[in-house]
C-alpha cells in the first residue's frame, strides 16, 4: 500500500471518463493536492525568507535595489512552476498561475477549497460524487 501511495503522490489519478466519478479516487488526488500545496507554501516561505536577505543585504552594502531581487523570484517562480506539486494542482484546476500562491487571498482560498473538498466527500461516504 506504501508504495502505491508513494507512486500516486504529486499526480493525478486518472478516472474513466465513460464511468461515474469514484470518490475514492477523488478522494486521494484532494489528499495528494493538499500535501502538494503545503510543500508550495514551503517554496514561497523559503522565497520570501531568500527575498527578505537580498534586501537586507542591499541595505547592508548601502546600495538601490539593483534587480537582484526581482531576478532570484523570477528564477524560484520558474522554478517552482516545474515541480509535480505545482502540476497535480494546476491539471486539478485548483491553481492557475504561479503568482496565486504569493496572493494571501487566493492561497488561501486553493485551500480553503482542498479542504472542503475532501470534508465533502468523506462525509458523504461510499455515495460521494463531486461534480
Amino acid at each position: 500500500m506504501k508504495i502505491t501511495k508513494i507512486a500516486a503522490e504529486n499526480q493525478m489519478i486518472p478516472q474513466n471518463p465513460s464511468a461515474q466519478n469514484d470518490p475514492d479516487i477523488q478522494l486521494q488526488n484532494l489528499q495528494n493536492a493538499q500535501v502538494s500545496f503545503q510543500k508550495l507554501k514551503e517554496y514561497i516561505d523559503g522565497m520570501n525568507i531568500v527575498m527578505a536577505d537580498l534586501r537586507e543585504l542591499e541595505q547592508n552594502l548601502d546600495i538601490a535595489d539593483i534587480g537582484a531581487r526581482s531576478e532570484v523570484q523570477k528564477i524560484i517562480l520558474a522554478s517552482i512552476q516545474q515541480t509535480p506539486d505545482y502540476n497535480l494542482l494546476a491539471q486539478m484546476g485548483l491553481i492557475t498561475s504561479v503568482e496565486s500562491l504569493l496572493n494571501q487571498g487566493e492561497a488561501d482560498r486553493i485551500n480553503i477549497s482542498i479542504t472542503q473538498g475532501i470534508a465533502n466527500i468523506s462525509s458523504a461516504g461510499p455515495q460521494a460524487v463531486l461534480q
